[in-house]
């Protein structure tokens, strides 16, 4: 190639370098069209949550909601019924009001959601959607699903109904009738869930059936084995469910659309059973004794904790905090009891409640979702005390207009 055909080769080739460099905006600081940022993930760290707080005057009831970030009250809903409980949705954006005098269920929206991916406040409001039912009773939540399981009475049968938040939003929630009315559980397990079961000509529940959904009800599928006299109280962890029974715990484990049982002896009745979804063990306690037991539904076996040291010390209320790092117990005493999960030891012991106060059998324990820390409603100084488990200590005390009768924590989590 000469010297000429060599020169035109040359500008050819850095003209159509230049092409393809504009045309891909190679030039930073001359484009046109800059890449787009990527998705920002909500800013929570100031997002404390807020608390949907009762008032005490059963001719008045009102709930008020408290905003912890804002350290004030933003909003009150005058009610026409006094809830017999108050629960969070198992997405904590709702506060769930359960009257079991009228048989009603209603619902109260915090306000807090999460928008593809941004935070949305919006003005917290009580809603007109409710569910019925003769007798809700018994509440539960796993894995951002929820279940009422209604008693219900001599005019209508047992029940149990099935939701998750968006549910809530949609005004639309499954449900399935039993045939005889009793004291229940139902514990929601993904598109399953296990309930209690009332036979034919029997005054004591002991059985447990399975049950999947089916569009808004469900269909039976299985009856579990082993049978669970005076069964009371319920949880799950992630593979297993557990119920209390007069002689000890009926633990049952999932395997897909299957479920096995066995029972695990105890010397005392249980009548309340605690799970975490991140805990690897259930925590079994008695009914009218302290006795503490840890379940292993792995190895099948216990580890009964001693946590008392007087033996007229009962236990009042028991949680896992949000993380499932710490397991909380408040005794009669008026003292919080906070344990390691893992190791089980007693961390710390902190007076929280005057062990003479006249409502301390009243005091409910609720923990944040989005954080380590417990809440509880001291009703005779007119309070509701925030602590911050991973130091063991009171964080602060909210003082209160009103007398802080029942309440729970609502957020985004």
């Amino acid at each position: 190639m000469d010297h000429n055909m060599k020169k035109i080769a040359s500008v050819f080739t850095m003209t159509i370098s230049a092409l393809l460099l504009s045309a891909c905006g190679g030039d930073d600081s001359s484009s046109n069209h800059p890449l787009p940022k990527p998705t920002e993930k909500p800013n929570l760290e100031n997002q404390q949550g807020r608390l949907l707080i009762l008032t005490e005057d059963p001719d008045r009831p009102q709930l008020n909601l408290y905003d912890l970030a804002q350290k004030q009250s933003i909003h009150n809903a005058q009610l026409s019924f006094n809830p017999s409980a108050i629960h969070a949705s198992a997405g904590y954006r709702y506060g769930v009001l359960m009257n079991r005098t009228q048989g009603v269920v209603n619902f109260y929206d915090s306000g807090l959601s999460l928008n593809k991916g941004h935070l949305s406040s919006q003005t917290p409001q009580l809603l007109k959607y409710q569910l019925n039912g003769a007798s809700p009773t018994h509440y539960r939540n796993f894995n951002d699903q929820a279940a009422i399981f209604y008693d219900g009475n001599n005019d209508q049968s047992s029940k149990f109904d099935v939701f998750k938040d968006q549910d809530i939003f949609n005004n639309s929630v499954a449900s399935q009738s039993l045939p005889f009315k009793h004291h229940g559980v139902a514990e929601p397990r993904g598109d399953l869930v296990l309930s209690t079961y009332l036979a034919d000509g029997q005054s004591k529940v002991s059985i447990v059936k399975s049950y999947g959904i089916h569009g808004d009800h469900f269909h039976e599928q299985q009856t579990l084995s082993n049978p669970c006299s005076g069964l009371h109280g319920a949880s799950s962890i992630q593979k297993f469910s557990a119920f209390g029974c007069e002689d000890g715990v009926l633990v049952v484990g999932q395997q897909g659309q299957k479920f096995t049982d066995f029972k695990i002896s105890l010397p005392v009745r249980i009548g309340t059973v605690v799970g975490h979804h991140l805990a690897p063990n259930l925590v079994a306690l008695a009914s009218t004794t302290p006795d503490l037991f840890i379940i292993d539904p792995i190895l099948k076996n216990t580890n009964q904790i001693q946590w008392v040291n007087d033996p007229s010390t009962t236990r009042l209320k028991q949680i896992y905090s949000s993380s499932g790092k710490f397991f909380v117990v408040l005794d009669s005493k008026g003292v919080l009891n906070i344990f390691d999960s893992k190791t089980w030891e007693l961390k710390t012991r902190l007076n929280v409640i005057d062990a003479q106060s006249p409502d301390l059998t009243k005091t409910q324990l609720v923990a944040n979702g989005r954080a380590d820390e417990v809440y509880l409603n001291d009703i005779q100084n007119k309070s509701i005390i925030q602590v911050d488990l991973k130091t063991g200590a009171i964080k602060q005390t909210i003082q209160l207009n009103t007398v802080p009768n029942q309440f729970t924590w609502l957020g985004v989590i």
